[in-house]
């Protein structure tokens, strides 16, 4: 019986399924993932080559092999190679005649047979489908076929991945009958709190809906039903819209389980109020003469969280809107995995997009949210303020935010208010490196470029401006690339302890020669691993640079080692 692979074949796998071409026909070895083809010639085979690549990632990709005729049954007969190409041409032209561009791998396949070469066409699954040719051909794979996409498939494609603003189209199920004048005072409600003096409160409830696009040339948007739509409308032309909130008291135990299907700004006048209620209770910190409040979940934290969720998911997508409570932990997820780039490693950094422009563009100019991007940002600099865990995102086709409340660090809480309270402000950079040295001895470069999502450059900048006299909380070790970073005295004393600093910054080097010569007199000889131990200087690039300099020193002409052996072998013993 035929086997044909599960998944993208490798180049190994497919020399060895053409060795069934003396009982099969090319056909019969093809399958989701694989494609052979006949060479044509080079502008012939590049056209279909671009369909095919458009075709695999649009599903779950594959590879195409030129220089096999499809129905010629006997090896020698099917298979003619292909010829007359040049590789970086073929990846070029692929790239340029697709719609978003796509980078694929060209390869050769050597063979016996024909011109002795088979051309591959590897292709990815596409990140952001769906792709098309540039003349405007989209298909995607299914079975052995690429088949034409759907008009349905292709806008929840468009869609899924913010190509088509789906919460500025018009619906012409809807009319302003259908909208909700309590919603329509309340968004007025929200500006008149947030920005007294916008010039959208002088204008009718026509010319406010249209300033917001909740209508365009007379006719509902989806934003505008989403957020000004009767609820019955709502359930009845967009039943996907739903946040449901659980509040899970222990791991068994749910004491309240709710769904809202009303317009957006209803649903989260709700959420403020559960979060300004006992059901988020607070713990008051003393300073000095003042106390300072901490709620176990900020309710700007969950407006921000909430107005995210509902913002950016895809509505197309028919699941909802969750916020799970519990009493350490609030996890928020939306339908929808993340667009264009952004990921749980550069969310931080990533510049804002938009998958519902118009709904975001209303929340703008309502006040509710800012779309320079720093709403995330602002989620992790308040729980961090306040000593609590980093906050963490998860994709999996969907976005989950997950803010910890549990026990906050009172030490940094108190550190950072009275940072703030003598005008010395912190910024999310600084409050990420400071959480991390709560936790570690040290932070080197490439620790920090993972932390703050920048490179190894620009993290080496931000910890240097970090170390600044005055300004700073931080104190440089070591004069290389690899230098590492530890809490300045005072931060360390504050944060940790009084005797942190002095853990932290190790023994005083003018003891390292006499440590040294102790430990060679007990011993008969030292590594740099044991020198590094001994010196407690850890195992970071920067202290292997450290002790080399060290050894060096010791070896020479009015030192006390002598060097013996190399690389891997060296060790050191007195002179």
């Amino acid at each position: 019986m035929l086997r044909l692979p599960m998944a993208i074949p490798t180049n190994e796998e497919i020399l060895s399924m053409l060795g069934r071409l003396d009982s099969k026909i090319a056909d019969d070895l093809e399958s989701q993932w694989l494609e052979l083809k006949p060479w044509q010639g080079s502008k012939e085979d590049m056209k279909v080559a671009v369909e095919y690549a458009a075709c695999f990632a649009n599903a779950e990709g594959g590879v195409v092999v030129f220089g096999v005729a499809d129905r010629t049954r006997g090896r020698a007969k099917a298979i003619h190679g292909a010829a007359g190409y040049d590789l970086d041409v073929w990846r070029r032209g692929i790239f340029d005649s697709t719609r978003p561009n796509l980078a694929v791998d060209v390869e050769e396949l050597r063979v016996p047979e024909g011109t002795g070469h088979l051309l591959a066409i590897r292709v990815p699954r596409g990140e952001h489908p769906p792709y098309g040719t540039a003349q405007g051909l989209f298909k995607q794979r299914v079975g052995k076929n690429c088949m034409p996409m759907d008009a349905r498939g292709f806008v929840r494609s468009q869609v899924a991945v913010g190509s088509t603003d789906w919460s500025g189209e018009r619906s012409r199920e809807l009319s302003v009958a259908d909208l909700d004048a309590v919603e329509i005072a309340r968004a007025r409600n929200v500006l008149r709190r947030n920005h007294t003096d916008s010039g959208l409160l002088a204008l009718s409830d026509l010319d406010l809906l249209a300033a917001l696009g909740a209508m365009r040339n007379g006719q509902v948007t989806h934003a505008g039903l989403l957020l000004f739509g009767r609820e019955e409308r709502l359930r009845e032309v967009c039943p996907q819209h739903q946040v449901h909130y659980v509040y899970q008291v222990t791991g068994t135990e749910v004491s309240r389980n709710d769904s809202y299907q009303a317009g957006l700004l209803n649903v989260l006048e709700r959420f403020e109020q559960i979060f300004t209620s006992p059901a988020n209770p607070e713990q008051e910190l003393p300073l000095g003469l003042f106390r300072l409040r901490i709620p176990a979940f900020p309710v700007e934290v969950v407006r921000e969280a909430v107005l995210n969720a509902v913002t950016h998911r895809d509505y197309l997508d028919p699941g909802e809107v969750l916020v799970r409570h519990m009493a350490e932990q609030l996890a928020i997820t939306s339908p929808g995995g993340f667009i264009a780039g952004i990921t749980p490693r550069n969310i931080l950094r990533h510049e804002p997009v938009s998958r519902n422009r118009t709904l975001a563009e209303a929340f703008e100019k309502l006040r509710l949210v800012e779309r320079a991007g720093i709403g995330r940002r602002r989620i992790f600099e308040t729980m961090l303020a306040y000593g609590k865990r980093i906050p963490e995102y998860e994709a999996d086709g969907r976005v989950t935010l997950r803010i910890f409340d549990g026990s906050f660090d009172e030490r940094t809480a108190a550190l950072v208010a009275r940072w703030r309270g003598e005008g010395r402000e912190v910024g999310l950079d600084g409050l990420l490196v400071l959480t991390f040295l709560r936790d570690n001895a040290f932070i080197d470069t490439g620790e920090a470029a993972d932390l703050l999502q920048v490179s190894r450059e620009a993290a080496r900048a931000i910890l240097d401006q970090l170390s600044q006299p005055e300004k700073g909380f931080l104190e440089r070790q070591g004069r290389t690339k690899s230098a590492t970073y530890h809490l300045s005295k005072g931060v360390a004393k504050d944060l940790l302890g009084r005797a942190a600093y002095t853990r932290i910054r190790g023994l005083n080097p003018l003891r390292y020669a006499e440590l040294v010569r102790e430990f060679v007199s007990a011993h008969g000889s030292i590594t740099p691993r044991d020198c590094r131990q001994l010196l407690g200087l850890g195992e970071s690039p920067s202290a292997r640079v450290e002790t080399s300099r060290y050894l060096k020193k010791w070896c020479g002409d009015r030192g006390f080692l002598r060097r013996e052996g190399g690389g891997r072998h060296v060790r050191y013993l007195a002179r």
